[in-house]
């Protein structure tokens, strides 16, 4: 067998962060630096010096997308001391957001302003515990994670909400999710209607996509195509041909990237975006330490990013009148504008 001088590693990427794994220190290393200098002679991009480093994973843990990651022994056996298994958890910042924005929503849930508010505040608070869910399941130990979160949060709903939760509901829960849901004993009820247990997750390995779908082949091209037919691809190039001047290539890239991962629909009212209405908000603004992250970036109408950073009240009262949003709509929006220190829109109201 030939041997050669290129050096084995393996990728993991996902927008703008990424893993590189290498099976020796020194391959690391020198990835490391090679990737350091190509980031910056090519992309101008400077790499975080806090997130980036080169971690041995036998010792230690290292976090990627939310996710804390080690390799640990496969088995005892002598047969099995060369081979490791990924062992992984949900990253302190992680569970401390996720703890934070379901305590929250428990907040809106205590005091409804009628009865379609509770109704829809007990439905995001299920939607939110079921996203969460279906993301950090990944984590090799997500179970041990949540049963954590799971201890504030159910203290909180029987402080906050007392005698409104009942363990047990005389109406039948339809639909397959809340069925499964269900199941465990840590099961609450408010008026009949299910509050999805925080606790009640178990890991599912993350499935590779298909090894057809690539962009080398002009079989997986197709599929890569026929994945986009969604999206309306005039407008996808007309977004090509036309970056925002004075932008970053980041920030145009990851404009594209989220026009197609919503398929070309405003994140907030999830309508189809037309030509000349698409705006890119920048959920921390960049005055204020905000990036050109994927992660920090937002497509929405022309029409919502006004209402995102109107400041009067007769703008404020002029955009939402146009925009009309409701419950889910109006909570989204005052989120991204407490990130941009301005009050809620309601207050304007």
């Amino acid at each position: 067998m030939k041997k050669t001088n290129l050096k084995e590693c393996f990728i993991v990427r996902y927008a703008d962060d990424f893993k590189i794994f290498c099976r020796k220190k020194k391959d690391a290393e020198k990835f490391f630096v090679a990737a350091e200098m190509w980031l910056e002679e090519r992309l101008g991009l400077e790499i975080s010096q806090e997130k980036s480093r080169v971690v041995n994973l036998k010792k230690q843990y290292s976090e990627f997308l939310g996710f804390k990651i080690r390799a640990l022994p496969k088995g005892k056996t002598t047969k099995d001391k060369d081979k490791y298994v990924v062992s992984s958890f949900l990253s302190e910042k992680s569970k401390t957001k996720v703890k934070r924005e379901l305590l929250q929503q428990i907040q809106y849930i205590q005091k409804p302003r009628n009865e379609k508010d509770e109704y829809l505040s007990v439905n995001i608070f299920n939607s939110m515990v079921i996203g969460m869910h279906n993301y950090y399941r990944m984590a090799t130990n997500v179970n041990l994670d949540f049963q954590d979160i799971a201890f504030l949060v159910n203290r909180s709903l029987n402080y906050r909400l007392r005698e409104r939760v009942k363990t047990k509901s005389e109406l039948p829960q339809n639909g397959f999710v809340y069925k499964q849901y269900c199941k465990s004993r840590q099961m609450r009820y408010i008026k009949g209607r299910p509050l999805a247990a925080v606790g009640y997750v178990q890991h599912k390995s993350p499935m590779f996509k298909k090894a057809k779908i690539n962009k080398y082949t002009p079989e997986g091209r197709t599929l890569i195509h026929k994945n986009l037919t969604v999206v309306d691809t005039d407008i996808l190039h007309y977004l090509m041909r036309n970056p925002i001047a004075n932008r970053s290539i980041e920030y145009n890239d990851n404009r594209l990237a989220l026009y197609c991962a919503s398929q070309g629909k405003c994140a907030i009212t999830k309508r189809l975006l037309e030509f000349g209405r698409i705006h890119c908000h920048h959920k921390t603004a960049i005055q204020d330490g905000g990036t050109d992250a994927y992660k920090n970036l937002i497509l929405v109408d022309v029409d919502v990013h006004a209402l995102i950073h109107a400041v009067k009240g007769n703008v404020v009262r002029e955009y939402v009148e146009k925009v009309k949003p409701d419950y889910y709509m109006r909570d989204k929006i005052n989120r991204l504008r407490k990130k941009l220190n301005l009050e809620t829109i309601e207050s304007y109201l």
